[in-house]
């Protein structure tokens, strides 16, 4: 069993997901190996989990011939009554043109880390994400306010571990919608995670849904870490998963 882990151009982990991967794959007997891009693996074995970023990962998938939609989960069909909120894919320069649609919530539909989600209320928000050039394929969602929020890992069906990354320690999720929604997005990957949070008329709502194959820990211990992501790279990849326990 072996892992590919990123590093930065220094050879230290990429990011803290890196190192908490390494921990727990370490843990369970996985031979690691330190990459910084995906281009320089040599080796084409599937089953060999690569650890990093969106970009790495599906750099990694093309070159083993499998193919992954660019886009993310994000909003699946099925959890649209947990939303609460209308949201809609629309594009940069439709929407600059359309001041009536201001004062939403955008963020980027398939180049996932063009631009990190924001608000745009005025024309200085869409300085550095709008271009002659090309037209980005956004999400657009109604404004809410989420006094809390938190990510719920999801590993086969079920649910692994609950992490608050927001907002007040005092408040409560309703772990009952969490179950809620996880029955009824039939069709889940075997690894990813629901990001909830509470509104201001303290009900549960669905934030976005998140791939399992490059996500932030929050929390999560190096193990569970390790079991997490083993069941999305063998699923991608269609290999054994050998923390199927």
């Amino acid at each position: 069993m072996k892992a590919y882990i990123q590093t930065s151009e220094n050879g230290e982990f990429y990011n803290v997901n890196a190192f908490i991967a390494y921990e727990g794959l370490s843990h369970f007997g996985f031979e690691t190996e330190k990459y910084i891009d995906a281009d320089d693996l040599t080796d084409f074995h599937p089953e060999d989990i690569v650890v990093g970023g969106i970009g790495n990962v599906r750099k990694r998938l093309r070159h083993l011939k499998i193919f992954h939609p660019e886009k993310e989960i994000d909003y699946p069909e099925e959890l649209k009554p947990f939303l609460k909120r209308k949201i809609w894919s629309s594009t940069i320069n439709t929407l600059f043109e359309n001041k009536d649609k201001w004062n939403i919530f955008i963020k980027p539909k398939t180049e996932t880390k063009l631009f990190a989600g924001k608000i745009v209320a005025d024309e200085k928000d869409f300085l550095g994400i709008i271009s002659d050039d090309r037209d980005t394929e956004i999400w657009c969602s109604e404004l809410m306010n989420f006094k809390t929020e938190w990510r719920c890992f999801i590993r086969y069906g079920e649910i692994l571990d609950i992490r608050r990354y927001k907002g007040a320690w005092d408040t409560a999720l309703d772990v009952k919608t969490v179950q809620s929604a996880l029955e009824a997005f039939t069709s889940r990957p075997r690894a990813f995670a629901m990001d909830f949070g509470l509104n201001n008329n303290n009900e549960t709502v669905l934030v976005e849904v998140n791939d399992g194959h490059s996500l932030g820990t929050y929390g999560i211990s190096a193990l569970n870490y390790a079991k997490f992501l083993s069941a999305r790279w063998s699923e991608l990849t269609s290999t054994e998963d050998y923390l199927n326990f």
